[in-house]
């Protein structure tokens, strides 16, 4: 069992009621629903993720604008309800200076998450979010270590899947990957290598890989 979309940080929100483990307080509150499903004898894994540009400023502190691999703005969707609609503001690239430190979120709401009494986290690289985003060739434009190619666009994802596997033990680690998927605009121009690439890695298979499609249709 996996709780989903729990934000690694401040700056990782951009949906409505969703959880985070990045502060003291949200892992003494995350304490007591560990241990019921555990008395029902469960497994339960804690899913970390950064929404990345899938966000507004009204999520973000101080009303900064998201981050993400690029500076290409998400058209606004149609929300699940199929009524509202999900406005985006135009994100911020981040620096290559910049990426060690939510490499280090990560590192950390999977520490938070073993301190709570999960058994394990699984990687949210899915779906057209921040580590997709770097990901996918026809989100991320970047030039310098983190895109261009494959090596490159997957580095953030690998280097978060090691960070992660080495504070908690990779068999306590998964990574939700989707490199069919077009949902939120992140597509690949050559989905196949994509997912290969991902699969074959050392890191990756230190670890649970799960592989989604998430259709934007």
């Amino acid at each position: 069992m996996a709780i989903e979309a729990t934000g690694v940080s401040d700056t990782a929100q951009g949906i409505t009621d969703t959880p985070g483990i990045w502060t003291k307080e949200q892992v003494e509150a995350w304490k007591p629903i560990v241990d019921a499903v555990h008395a029902k004898g469960g497994i339960f894994f804690c899913q970390i993720w950064h929404v990345g540009r899938v966000s507004n400023t009204g999520y973000q502190p101080n009303g900064q604008a998201p981050i993400s691999s690029t500076d290409k703005p998400l058209t606004p969707q149609i929300r699940s309800n199929g009524i509202d609609v999900a406005q985006f503001t135009t994100p911020r690239r981040l620096r290559m200076d910049e990426i060690p430190m939510i490499v280090n979120h990560f590192r950390l709401a999977a520490r938070n998450a073993i301190e709570a009494g999960f058994d394990g986290v699984e990687i949210h690289g899915a779906h057209g979010f921040l580590i997709d985003q770097f990901m996918k060739d026809e989100v991320n434009d970047r030039t310098d270590n983190y895109g261009g190619s494959l090596e490159n666009r997957c580095r953030f994802a690998l280097e978060v899947v090691e960070a992660v596997a080495n504070e908690i033990g990779a068999e306590r680690v998964g990574i939700r990957l989707s490199p069919f998927a077009d949902y939120l605009e992140a597509v690949d121009s050559n989905p196949k290598a994509l997912g290969l690439y991902m699969a074959v890695n050392p890191l990756t298979n230190m670890t649970l890989l799960t592989a989604t499609w998430w259709s934007q249709e």
